[in-house]
């Protein structure tokens, strides 16, 4: 829940900060990852922002359809008869 997403972001915030590196190299500590040289480009950071704003609409879309399909419930007399569906 809410505690997933503080924490995430608490974590990118420490990573981001100061070009700090999350994903530290053995071999060369200057290739190291870090927010900066890991990002993709701004095209592709836009476009992914914009298509997370679609996550609440289609969250709101799978509750919607199972409470639709949970309205009806099956009877056991219907699973007897073969008449669920």
């Amino acid at each position: 829940g809410i505690g997933v997403v503080l924490t995430v972001l608490a974590l990118l915030l420490c990573a981001g900060w100061n070009n700090t590196a999350y994903y530290p190299s053995n071999a060369d500590l200057q290739s190291s990852l870090t927010i900066t040289n890991s990002s993709s480009s701004e095209f592709t950071l836009q476009t992914m922002a914009i298509v997370s704003l679609f996550i609440p609409f289609v969250l709101a879309y799978i509750v919607y359809a199972w409470y639709c399909l949970d309205k009806k419930k099956i009877t056991k007399e219907e699973i007897e008869q073969g008449e669920a569906y």
